[in-house]
């Protein structure tokens, strides 16, 4: 952006990370979508919602989703985002290893699906429907995330996926005190957990803001 619009000044940025590196939070990607969302702002570019897209979808394929949080449908690569309708979750819990898994080697171990072996996904039936098309490689050749599933299953939650590339694994709870007693399993078996839950396009936008 600097090369491209030559601002009369240029920036510093102090960066305090609280999402884990390499865990499938999209950690760096919204660190991006904030950095291209500030300097439009701070050097008065007016870029467009599309101008903006154009730049992030350079750097990584889900930075424009970023952009807009809430729901979204990605399409192409994942850098074409079309809004959906909010789906608001309590009761959702991430359980980490203490090592990450970049995204390159999540890739490399992916299955593509073939025809007969393609997933839908409805908004409506959300919780049935999940599925990450990352987490069968990731999970035989990394016991340990399979082992995490396994138990966060065991321990009543459903749906139970890996975020992203992995490594992080979270499963959604019908109620806080099922949540709990999964936490404290984990947190005295020694990994990182967060308790978190889904926010709506509105309230993303409202704290995501130069």
């Amino acid at each position: 952006m600097l090369k491209r619009y030559k601002p009369s000044a240029g920036v510093e940025i102090d960066l305090e990370k609280r999402i884990p590196l390499a865990a499938g939070l999209g950690g760096g990607s919204s660190d991006a979508a904030n950095v291209i969302f500030n300097l439009n702002a701070i050097w008065n570019l007016n870029l467009s919602q599309a101008e903006k897209e154009g730049i992030a979808a350079q750097f990584g394929s889900d930075i424009c989703f970023f952009l807009q949080g809430g729901v979204a449908w990605g399409t192409g690569r994942g850098e074409i985002i079309s809004p959906a309708e909010d789906i608001e979750i309590d009761h959702i819990l991430l359980v980490k290893p203490d090592f990450g898994i970049s995204a390159a080697s999540a890739y490399s171990l992916s299955k593509p699906a073939v025809a007969e072996g393609k997933r839908q996904f409805a908004l409506d039936s959300w919780r049935d429907d999940c599925f990450n098309r990352l987490e069968a490689g990731i999970r035989e050749s990394y016991k340990e995330i399979d082992a995490i599933l396994r138990q966060l299953e065991n321990l009543k939650a459903r749906p139970v996926l890996m975020s992203g590339s992995g490594s992080t694994c979270f499963g959604i709870f019908d109620n806080a005190e099922e949540l709990t007693t999964c936490q404290q399993c984990f947190n005295q078996a020694g990994y990182w957990t967060k308790k978190v839950r889904t926010i709506t396009r509105k309230e993303y936008q409202s704290v995501f803001k130069a």
